[in-house]
């Protein structure tokens, strides 16, 4: 069975979001130093910035193989069986594996979003399409464990 690992970093791959976003920081950190006039203000928003935008300013890596899904983030550590998955919902920047077999509000909160790398959205998309399908098959008995140990 196939397995994928690959890392995405928006901040090196969108380097004009990169930019309005840094902009758009410094802007309010200007102005929260402005309005409150003390450092210890100015240092508290900067982490609320630095801690909510760590997926988009350090990379992520994510790693599926046909057991689980893993996504490390700087902090952070994520994993859980393939087998919680029972659909899977390609986007513009990435895939949602969600555990509904259709479109429900519930999936961004139970489900997991994993981005693109650079340049593998295609690859990303078939391997969890042919993952998801096959841990499906499974799960309702039409194949047993032994069948696709030839592919």
């Amino acid at each position: 069975m196939n397995a994928l690992q690959w890392k995405s970093h928006p901040a090196r791959e969108r380097p004009l979001a990169t930019v309005f976003v840094l902009i758009f920081i410094l802007v309010i950190l200007y102005f929260v130093y402005t309005i409150s006039e003390e450092p210890f203000m100015l240092v508290v928003a900067a982490l609320i910035f630095l801690v909510s935008l760590t997926t988009f300013f350090f990379p992520t890596t994510y790693k599926v193989d046909e057991k689980k899904v893993t996504i490390k983030y700087l902090f952070t550590f994520k994993e859980r069986n393939l087998s919680a998955f029972r659909s899977v919902f390609p986007g513009r920047r990435g895939i949602l594996l969600s555990p509904y077999l259709g479109p429900t509000r519930l999936e961004n909160f139970r489900g997991f979003y994993l981005r693109y790398g650079k340049d593998n959205k295609k690859d990303v998309d078939n391997i969890l399409a042919e993952l998801i399908e096959w841990q499906n098959r499974m799960k309702t008995g039409k194949e047993s464990p032994g069948d696709n140990d030839a592919s």
